[in-house]
């Protein structure tokens, strides 16, 4: 099953970038769009947004939720 999160605080491709690179640390794969602003992780990744953004934390105000 594929995870999908909603991103919040990504305004540019530059934000984009940060968390793409942050995203690929924890599960190879992971893609990331602007618009919409979503992270999905690759099939078989199984991660919670807790872990996420914890990792995203130090990079700036970036927050994932499950989308839906």
């Amino acid at each position: 099953m594929t995870q999908v999160f909603e991103v919040s605080g990504m305004h540019c491709g530059g934000c984009l970038s940060r968390v793409q690179t942050a995203a690929e640390k924890l599960a190879p794969g992971t893609t990331v769009t602007l618009e919409p602003p979503r992270l999905t992780l690759p099939q078989g990744s199984a991660l919670d947004a807790a872990t996420i953004n914890a990792a995203l934390a130090p990079l700036g105000d970036y927050r994932v939720k499950p989308a839906g």
